[in-house]
């Protein structure tokens, strides 16, 4: 797949959210609840907030997150305000299991323009499966966004 990347500021938002550590699979599993728990009431795409990410273990520090303006009425879901980033961006088309063909384009192009890239990174699910069907994989669209250290930008942006 030929991969678009572009640098965008992504602006401030506010979500609902559960800290989660384990295998990232796993994570799809409580990743309902967050829904559940602002009564499917959200504004924007749902994503991971990746801290920490073993790639050969698939463990990771994660948030689970859902844009909502809603107040969450379960335990151990809470509410903050992420800050605007700018970050590398690619959209990802197909199945989750081909996604690392997107980090490595991200790598690529970051090297290329000496970008510093930082975490916490994020995977934003446009499209995916839903909560009782699972869909087309290969019709899954997921914008992974890289915020890139500023200094780095700053010096290579002319």
């Amino acid at each position: 797949m030929e991969y678009q990347i572009e640098i965008r500021d992504i602006e401030p938002i506010r979500v609902a959210f559960l800290s989660y550590k384990g295998i990232v699979t796993g994570a799809n599993k409580v990743f309902p609840s967050v829904f559940q728990s602002i009564k499917g009431k959200t504004n924007g795409a749902p994503f991971f907030c990746y801290y920490v990410m073993d790639p050969e273990t698939k463990m990771g520090e994660m948030d689970l997150c859902v844009p909502t303006e809603e107040v969450p009425i379960k335990n151990g879901i809470e509410i903050k305000e992420i800050p605007r980033i700018k970050a590398v961006s690619v959209t990802h088309i197909g199945p989750y299991e081909t996604l690392h063909n997107a980090y490595s384009a991200i790598d690529r192009y970051a090297a290329e323009h000496h970008l510093q890239l930082s975490p916490p990174f994020r995977e934003v699910f446009i499209k995916g499966p839903g909560m009782f069907l699972k869909g087309n994989p290969a019709g899954y669209v997921t914008e992974v966004l890289f915020p890139i250290k500023e200094e780095s930008y700053d010096c290579y942006s002319n």
